[in-house]
């Protein structure tokens, strides 16, 4: 299998399952906001990255900070839009269109674990690329062996690789973070599997 198959097949399951994130109760993530945001200058820019519905870009903008949104699924920001999502920009998380050195911190939540771990570097690489000098990242990965297609109620399948705490450790070193905070959480509601949460640092 391609590693471009993967996100063509679980961005057209986000696009046929998006509807319902409109509905569903939201984790509320107080402690990794918390966590994160307290690295970022206030009123600093955030990039929500793989925003999903538009929940936690939501969050973070109440709390003074400017952000831009970003997804690959264009159904998924059809629900952030009808929301109120401000600043949405449909994007791989890959090739990010933004300049250089841009954001104080990124936030991605579940998004980089629908990549294959074989293109995952390209994605903390760009997530460097746009950080400015100090900027803080937030990472949120589910803990576990290998990689798996998940089907979606509705149809269609997810992919989700699964990371060991020090994989995902070495992942972020060798893209040249610097891990500022790390904890382990427990399954959320009808999951499995744990999840590894890090925040990083660009080097300054």
């Amino acid at each position: 299998m391609t590693t471009r198959l993967p996100n063509y097949l679980t961005n057209r399951t986000y696009d046929k399952i998006a509807a319902r994130y409109a509905t569903r109760v939201l984790y509320p993530m107080r402690q990794e906001l918390d966590a994160f945001l307290s690295y970022v200058p206030s009123g600093g820019l955030v990039l929500d990255i793989g925003c999903g519905p538009g929940d936690y870009a939501q969050l973070i903008a109440a709390r003074g900070y400017r952000v831009i949104a970003l997804d690959l699924s264009s159904g998924m920001l059809s629900v952030a839009a009808h929301q109120g999502t401000p600043r949405l920009v449909c994007a791989d998380m890959r090739w990010l269109p933004l300049p250089h050195h841009v954001a104080d911190g990124a936030f991605l939540s579940a998004s980089l674990l629908h990549l294959p771990k074989s293109t995952a570097s390209c994605a903390l690489q760009e997530v460097y690329r746009v950080l400015r000098p100090g900027g803080a990242a937030y990472w949120g990965v589910k803990e576990g062996h290998g990689s798996a297609h998940v089907a979606a109620p509705e149809g269609g399948a997810r992919f989700f690789a699964y990371y060991q705490a020090e994989e995902f450790d070495a992942l972020l070193q060798a893209a040249e973070f610097t891990l500022l905070d790390s904890w382990i959480s427990p399954p959320g509601e009808k999951q499995e599997h744990r999840w590894i949460n890090r925040i990083t640092q660009k080097g300054r």
